[in-house]
């Protein structure tokens, strides 16, 4: 499955793109939204930082339905807490249930 991760802080979105690739995924990170919307139509599931809210979710999440795309938004992630934990418990069940 490849997955895009989408989120606003550029360390902690480089630290859970490499979990969700340690975890089996292809999966890039981006932290723009011009970015994840040039990289829609080549993915199959769109992971959102906590931190994607408001309208900029709307915007991302109404252009990913538009491709097919399923999303998820996962919970905020203290940095403390280890990246391949955080996606194995709170990101690939959340994944599972979408797809």
């Amino acid at each position: 499955m490849k997955v895009l991760l989408f989120g606003r802080n550029p360390a902690t979105v480089s630290r859970v793109t490499a979990a969700l690739s340690a975890a089996g995924l292809t999966a890039d990170g981006v932290v723009s939204e011009e970015a994840v919307l040039t990289r829609l139509g080549v993915v199959n599931a769109l992971v959102l930082g906590a931190g994607v809210v408001g309208p900029l979710r709307e915007r991302v999440t109404a252009a990913a339905v538009r491709h097919g795309v399923v999303w998820v938004q996962g919970p905020h992630i203290v940095p403390e807490r280890d990246a391949l934990e955080y996606v194995r418990t709170e990101i690939l069940p959340r994944l599972a249930a979408r797809c």
